[in-house]
């Protein structure tokens, strides 16, 4: 599809911004539905591996990943932006729309102006998300994975299953009526503090709550209690119904107070610790956190200049090598960043100036790409690296053909 562009005022300046930024909605959207929803399933796949056995209950899991997602949608914006705008320029090149708009007077800095204010409105939101949603969300992940793990029974008993009630007693049943919550067959087994080993079963048998839910009350029909002395006796029971009432949750202490980590503290707590006399963690973590959060969010406003410049590199046949390559600079750039904020949290290093000094790298190189890109829409500045690319690939791909050829003629016939 061609776009032609008579003069300058062909189109009004708002028509075309809502128009590329319409072509950006798109993959930018689909960016995030899929790339988003990857990582929280590859997550719950490891909630999943960690809590299989321990009996919890399936809300524990979906807090948890509900709490997750802001975590992981911080590394799906950066990609997400990218790849929205990327496609758009890609496509106008390879069309020659880019073109067309630049010889009726456009330059490509007008041209890009809705990317630019796209990556401006997306840094605030980057920064309210790094600064303010992450870090309590982190708290309350790690809070409810705490209650899953500590917390006691919750005097249920799935079919089938053995309950852990305490470090010395033990239930199970093999069917639970869910509706009155009688059970059948069921076995208790309890190792007393001083040392009696007492193994209660029941034909039928029910559990009510007692002491305002602090214990409960077993009670067994048909049941049949054994008890092993520490000094070898046996010990056996047998009457129509028994009833055995055992404490099943401990007292729970309250979690930890938000903040003892650096990470679950808002930028602002940040900020005004950094000025305390008695800091809650050492001077360096502190500005390691805030300034790799600052730095991530004003990378926003930056990126713009990355993806429209590899999209005018990326011809249709290259497109592959610039979303590898924009990928790359991505991670690379992020890495770099979470390398030096750890080097500060370990306190070896001030991680202010490495920080800034990233940023300035990342910016000056984006803008240098972008300058470049500007003056030759036609020749982008990573097309000797992706010629490079395109040669290795086919390189790669002849010494297949030629490999898989010669196996085929050494087969035996058959």
């Amino acid at each position: 599809m061609g776009f032609s562009v008579r003069t300058p005022r062909a189109r009004s300046p708002r028509t075309l911004e809502r128009y590329l930024l319409s072509l950006c909605a798109r993959p930018f959207a689909a960016t995030l539905l899929v790339v988003l929803p990857a990582l929280l399933l590859e997550r719950l796949l490891r909630l999943f591996d960690l809590l299989a056995d321990q009996d919890v209950p399936a809300q524990f899991v979906g807090r948890m990943l509900l709490d997750l997602v802001p975590q992981y949608l911080g590394l799906a914006l950066p990609a997400a932006l990218f790849l929205g705008i990327y496609f758009v320029i890609a496509r106008m090149s390879a069309d020659n729309e880019l073109e067309a708009m630049q010889n009726a007077g456009l330059s490509m800095a007008w041209i890009s102006r809705p990317f630019f204010i796209l990556g401006f409105l997306l840094m605030f939101v980057a920064y309210g998300l790094f600064s303010y949603v992450q870090p309590l969300a982190r708290y309350a992940f790690r809070e409810a994975f705490w209650a899953a793990t500590e917390s006691g029974w919750n005097a249920t008993i799935p079919p089938g299953q053995i309950i852990h009630v305490s470090k010395n007693l033990v239930v199970t049943a093999d069917g639970v009526d869910r509706a009155t919550g009688a059970l059948r067959h069921v076995l208790a087994f309890q190792r007393k503090e001083n040392g009696t080993e007492e193994v209660t079963t029941g034909i039928t048998g029910s559990l009510s709550l007692v002491a305002h839910g602090n214990d409960v009350f077993l009670t067994l029909n048909n049941g049949k209690r054994l008890d092993l002395k520490p000094n070898g006796t046996i010990g056996t029971e047998t009457s129509a119904t028994s009833a055995m009432e055992r404490a099943f949750v401990l007292p729970l202490r309250a979690f930890r107070k938000r903040g003892d980590d650096e990470r679950e503290m808002t930028t602002g707590e940040l900020w005004s610790a950094r000025y305390d006399a008695h800091p809650p963690e050492p001077l360096r973590r502190l500005n390691g956190e805030l300034y790799s959060r600052i730095i991530r969010s004003i990378s926003m406003a930056v990126l713009p200049l990355m993806a429209v410049s590899i999209g005018i590199s990326a011809k249709r046949a290259k497109r592959q090598y610039g979303i590898a390559v924009g990928f790359l600079i991505l991670i690379l750039y992020d890495h770099a960043i979470q390398l030096t904020a750890a080097l500060g949290t370990a306190g070896l290093i001030d991680p202010r100036a490495p920080l800034w000094g990233i940023f300035a790298v990342f910016t000056l190189f984006c803008g240098w790409m972008f300058s470049r890109a500007s003056r030759h829409t036609s020749e982008g500045p990573l097309d000797p690296l992706f010629n490079r690319l395109e040669d290795a690939t086919a390189l790669v791909a002849g010494g297949l053909r030629r490999l898989s050829g010669t196996f085929r003629r050494k087969q035996p016939a058959r």
